[in-house]
């Protein structure tokens, strides 16, 4: 079902003032259109943790097109260009670099099958585009050829990362029964096929308790490495050569996300009923420009029934330069060749600038 979203055309008075802010600012941004928005303003911080804050600044953010229903994923290919998956009708669309529309992605082979609803969207080295659905799986060249259409065995998936031989990595939990229960990290090859599991899962009495908290962000470094993120304790490991055997734990940091937090995560909301699943969990990480790693996570507070988003740095050391809450819970799905990243709230489709700034020069939200 597709969602009206607002008009965001600015009216003349808007477009005088934008223009006199952006020949200050940015001269080259002053394109404007229906539905895109252009922000400057950094988005307040909640909490900041360290020595440094996290500033997330939207760069812009647009509903993509009229017949566009909800951010399933997004990634960018090497040259900037973006595609953003509707998680509804399960169509791609294409954008330029600063947002702007520039058309719907089509493309050949077996796309009459196509998966049924976008979760996510990674793009590989080797120009390869991979679409992940519910238990389905797109792989195909850029130019629309050579699409296979590949089921997968059933698994929770909250993370996904696209290898440059065709392979892919998901993180996420498998059901009882299955050989694969109790890791978190499985790899799959070209064809599409499970050929190794590892990394643990969560471990509870209750099984759909342990497959709902199992799993959580997974991204390659630079280097080709698979940076695993984990919650409660804070944890991110990296897996040298995205081999289970060359395991190193970069960073674990009780203060982050405390653990005794499971226990309002694993509780019952009444005795005989099911739980309540609201968790904190990573949603994005990866290496930064500047080689440290960015981690961000959904974060729920006791305080109100909407989530912020918890935005940590860490430096390759392991040491946590900043971590900071901010009132938005974005969903950050990649990043842009020029280090901006791609982001999702409220329905629309978005870029942030991400950096380190001094503790206390940001305003903190009232």
């Amino acid at each position: 079902m597709k969602r009206d979203k607002p008009d965001l055309s600015p009216t003349a008075d808007q477009l005088a003032i934008a223009l006199l802010s952006l020949l200050a600012v940015a001269p080259s941004a002053c394109q404007q259109r229906a539905g895109l928005v252009r922000g400057t303003e950094p988005e307040a911080p909640v909490e900041d943790r360290g020595p440094m804050s996290v500033e997330v600044i939207e760069l812009w953010k647009t509903s993509v097109h009229p017949d566009f229903g909800d951010v399933g994923g997004m990634a960018a290919w090497p040259d900037g260009t973006i595609w953003a998956g509707d998680g509804e009708s399960a169509e791609v669309w294409e954008l330029h670099a600063d947002g702007t529309y520039r058309g719907q992605v089509t493309w050949s082979g077996s796309a009459a099958g196509r998966v049924k609803e976008i979760k996510e969207i990674a793009v590989a080295s080797n120009s390869t585009f991979l679409i992940l659905g519910r238990d389905q799986l797109d792989v195909g060249a850029r130019d629309g050829s050579e699409v296979r259409h590949l089921d997968m065995p059933p698994l929770q998936t909250w993370s996904f990362a696209a290898l440059g031989d065709g392979g892919f990595v998901v993180s996420g939990g498998a059901y009882p029964g299955d050989a694969h229960y109790g890791h978190s990290v499985h790899r799959f090859d070209h064809r599409g096929t499970l050929t190794e599991s590892w990394h643990p899962g969560f471990e509870h009495e209750d099984w759909r308790v342990a497959n709902y908290l199992t799993g959580s962000a997974v991204g390659l470094s630079e280097s080709g490495d698979l940076i695993v993120s984990d919650l409660a304790p804070f944890r991110i490991t990296k897996y040298e050569g995205i081999d289970p055997a060359r395991r190193a734990l970069i960073v674990e940091d009780e203060d982050v996300i405390s653990s005794s937090e499971l226990t309002r995560a694993t509780a019952p909301n009444s005795p005989g009923t099911l739980y309540q699943f609201r968790w904190n969990r990573s949603r994005f990480v990866g290496e930064t420009t500047d080689g440290n790693i960015l981690n961000v996570a959904l974060y729920y507070s006791d305080r109100r029934g909407r989530p912020y988003s918890l935005w940590t740095v860490a430096s390759p050391d392991g040491a946590i330069l900043a971590s900071t809450r901010h009132d938005k819970a974005y969903h950050v799905w990649d990043r842009a060749p020029d280090g901006t990243y791609l982001a999702s709230y409220d329905g629309y489709a978005m870029s942030l600038s991400v950096s380190l700034v001094p503790l206390g020069s940001l305003t903190a939200a009232p």
